[in-house]
């Protein structure tokens, strides 16, 4: 049967146009998505393949010919000259991404997705750009292949036993897949009891299916008629035609919950071996179903993939964690399709972790070493950090309800992994072969870069070991390739929270490669912070656990406690007067934020919250006593109050500073600006923090348009004419009030890029003003209105993202509240700030 489906009808009659010796000479002969772990190539990985076949007896050169994925962009990857396909022989490029070749191996520059919506393709074309071979990209299941039979033939077959770089004449050859099963009830949550009917497009055929979670195979259930369900269960089928020349169908898959209700999202997963694997065979890697159920009770998301053990010491507790790996090769879906994050816009995910709260976890089987677990320690301090807008790199997390195989298993996290690839590329346009990615648990590794990684690591040690860091040249130079910002972040981190289980362990730093991406500088990660505020065993060796911890005790670790150097690191660095400055600074400024009892209080209490209607069926499943959790989230609690309370003495004490002293700042005339208060950017102005004296505060002001910086006041410093600039420092010597001035520029049209022109109508105005504009480029758009002497009076809406082009704005006046007289419309967009008059007779 003929697989040339290329969209539209240019790509058929270009093949139809062109029926040169080339076309009937190589043709694409073969290919599989579904490479998991057959195939192996020069890098030991499975890669997606295709195969072409040289119909001709002769050598056939096919350099500078073209390879894609997409029958719009037909050259994607040129074949590099030299390449040669023997006669009746056949030539094999790996999808893998990588653009490289290395002897007989091909790389591509492009990797194949079978799963998508939008269906991919693969096309074959001439020096040109002229398609000469392409077809649309099915779906095959694991470890299949489609492929012509006899090489060359007009027809396609799926090969069970693919058969790469050898004639296909012999294969395996099935016509299809039979049709999937459908069932008849939505997946979801149900209150009384009901019946599934399964029914399938395919003729002449059984049905087989398991409730149990387990993989429906020829020798499950045969289904005769409607299934009951009055309990929770997961319901799978499998379709088995009668024509042997058709293959067994995907399977399909659903969970019916009965009788139950959640607060939180609810995960749905099953497979054959998943309860083993679950229940402590951490040999087992076992495929299986996802489901993930919003709020609503919607099923959001589903696909297929594989599970394994998650964790090292809490692998020892009941509850125990799972990675979860969608997979393409497997035939459902690529990833799991669906926003799962509170904090990020990501929406495709290939790997999860769903974690039990690792050496947190409650009741952990009270075993000695987890006494005082509260389920929450890692996840609030990632998230802490997330919300605090921190230079790090956390695994986001939120709270969802486990279902395992239909049996209930208790409250998880799911989690997003920062050390794989798919993160790093979503995030930051880095993919897999432009990242150097270190992680040290015991022993240090490159998780991707290899030795070169390692190399380049060492490297930059050695510079900085051996470098006067004082020196700003050679402080800038380390600087250009290391995010100090992230370095301080993460030893501050684990100080404040008292971590006894990082640096030996459990630490994670990369950069990018990729001059298009970002994080090209080594920066670090979160990583299991269980063992945090007195809680767990000590493995790091760190001097005090207690609430009462100096913050600059890990200043002081070395050794085995800190293998890798990373605070021998932080303390050269510290020689630097700036990098003193700023890593001083930024511990207040954080104990102020992220880390004040506060927010710190507020976040915990929130989770708590969360949690309370959960716990007692959580604790019921893995015989916890909801009171003990209680009673350690308690523990928890004071804790913290007691950390944060004590660490004005403690930075006071370990720097030699004085105070702290109640500092106020704000803007004059109210909305002119923000202030920067060392590394902290502050815009709801008034604000107030504890700060330090005996070390210099760093002050910068950044005017809002149409303002500009006039000076700085405050009833405890002298600010000089040289100190009112923009930016200045200041050494606390008691409480105070800092005021950043500023003054509204009348002239204040300043382009900032293309010429930006616009007009306000009509003139005098009453009670509505249109004004209209036109945006050289696409992006922000704010508009506000100023009285004569700058201040603000109104901003008829929040910034809106607009298009280039032509734009009308209606100004509702009405309740302004303005008085007669003259304003100013002020218009601020990435081209350019317009001010334009509007004068207002009522």
């Amino acid at each position: 049967m003929s697989r040339l489906l290329l969209p539209g009808l240019l790509v058929v009659s270009q093949l139809l146009a062109h029926p040169s010796s080339t076309t009937a000479q190589v043709v694409i002969n073969e290919y599989s998505a579904s490479n998991l772990n057959q195939f192996v190539d020069d890098h030991s990985d499975y890669e997606d393949w295709i195969e072409l076949y040289n119909n001709d007896p002769s050598p056939f050169p096919i350099g500078g010919y073209h390879l894609s994925d997409d029958s719009l962009q037909p050259t994607k990857y040129m074949i590099p000259a030299g390449a040669i396909i023997p006669g009746n022989g056949f030539l094999r490029f790996f999808c893998s991404g990588r653009n490289l070749t290395n002897g007989s191996y091909y790389h591509t520059n492009f990797r194949l997705t079978q799963t998508k919506n939008n269906k991919e393709d693969i096309v074959f074309t001439d020096p040109s750009g002229v398609i000469l071979d392409g077809l649309r990209l099915d779906v095959t299941q694991l470890g299949h292949s489609r492929g012509r039979k006899p090489d060359g033939a007009t027809d396609w077959y799926v090969f069970t036993n693919p058969t790469p770089l050898t004639s296909n004449n012999s294969a395996s050859a099935y016509l299809r897949y039979a049709e999937k099963p459908d069932f008849s009830r939505f997946p979801g949550f149900y209150t009384t009891p009901d019946s599934i009917t399964i029914v399938t497009a395919e003729p002449n055929c059984v049905i087989h299916y398991t409730t149990n979670g387990n993989l429906p195979t020829a020798s499950s259930t045969v289904y005769t008629g409607p299934i009951p369900f009055n309990a929770t269960m997961v319901l799978k089928a499998l379709v088995i035609s009668g024509d042997p020349a058709i293959l067994p169908s995907l399977i399909e898959f659903s969970t019916y919950f009965m009788n139950v209700s959640h607060t939180f999202p609810v995960i749905s997963v099953s497979g054959s071996q998943l309860t083993s694997l679950a229940n402590g065979n951490g040999s087992l890697e076992p495929k299986g179903s996802f489901e993930y159920f919003d709020l609503s009770g919607a099923r959001a998301a589903k696909t297929y993939g594989e599970f394994n053990r998650h964790g090292q010491d809490s692998w020892v507790h009941s509850q125990r964690s799972l990675d979860f790996i969608s997979r393409d090769e497997m035939g459902y879906n690529h990833s799991i399709e669906q926003r799962l994050f509170q904090y990020s816009l990501r929406r495709n995910f290939q790997r999860v972790i769903l974690r039990a709260a690792g050496d947190d976890n409650f009741p952990a089987d009270y075993n000695p070493d987890n006494a005082g677990s509260a389920h929450v320690r890692d996840a609030y301090v990632h998230m802490l950090a997330k919300k605090g807008g921190m230079d790090l790199d956390v695994r986001n997390a939120e709270k969802v309800i486990v279902y395992l195989n239909g049996q209930y298993w208790g409250v998880y996290d799911i989690r997003e992994n920062p050390d794989e690839h798919d993160y790093t590329e979503f995030y930051y346009g880095q993919d897999k072969y432009h990242i150097q990615y270190i992680l040290t648990w015991g022993a240090t590794w490159a998780e991707y870069g290899g030795q070169q990684a390692l190399d380049d690591w060492a490297d930059l040690y050695s510079y900085i070991m051996t470098h006067d860091m004082s020196d700003p040249v050679h402080y800038d130079s380390v600087m250009a390739q290391l995010d100090g910002k992230s370095l301080v972040d993460y030893v501050l981190t684990n100080a404040i929270s008292v971590c006894s289980d990082w640096l030996n362990y459990n630490t994670g730093w990369w950069r990018g490669l990729d001059t298009s991406g970002t994080h090209r500088k080594w920066g670090y990660i979160l990583w299991d912070n269980d063992a945090t505020f007195g809680h767990y065993i000590n493995y790091t060796g760190i001097p005090d656990i207690t609430a009462y911890a100096a913050p600059c005790d890990p200043e002081s670790l070395n050794g085995p406690s800190d293998p890798e150097g990373h605070i021998q690191v932080l303390n050269r660095l510290r020689n630097n007067p700036v990098f003193e400055q700023f890593y001083i600074a930024r511990m207040a400024d954080l104990w102020n934020t992220v880390f004040s009892c506060g927010n710190m209080i507020s976040q915990l209490d929130s989770i708590t919250m969360m949690l309370t209607p959960e716990m007692p069926a959580h604790c019921n499943r893995w015989s916890g006593d909801i009171a003990d959790w209680q009673t350690n989230i308690a523990a928890l609690r004071s804790y913290i109050i007691t950390r944060c309370n004590n660490m004005a003495g403690g930075i006071r004490d370990c720097y030699s500073l004085n105070g702290p002293y109640i500092i106020t700042l704000d803007a004059d005339p109210v909305g002119a600006g923000s202030v920067r208060l060392n590394s902290l950017v502050h815009t709801d102005l008034p604000w107030s923090g504890q700060y330090f004296g005996g070390m210099e505060n760093i002050l910068e002001a950044s005017a809002i348009s149409p303002y500009q910086f006039v000076n700085w006041t405050s009833p405890a410093q002298v600010f000089t004419p040289n100190d009112s600039a923009v930016l200045t420092s200041v050494n606390f010597t008691s409480s105070d009030s800092i005021v950043a001035h500023f003054s509204f520029a009348t002239n204040a049209f300043e382009l900032k890029g293309e010429s930006l022109t616009g007009s306000v109508y009509p003139i005098p105005t009453h009670d509505r003003a249109i004004l209209e504009f036109r945006l050289p480029q696409s992006g922000p758009v704010r508009v506000s209105i100023f009285n004569s002497q700058g201040a603000l009076v109104a901003s008829p809406g929040d910034a809106q993202q607009l298009a280039a082009g032509f734009h009308s704005v209606q100004l509702d006046l009405a309740n302004a509240s303005l008085a007669n007289g003259l304003y100013f419309v002020v218009l601020d967009t990435p081209s350019g700030t317009g001010t334009y008059r509007l004068p207002v007779e009522r």
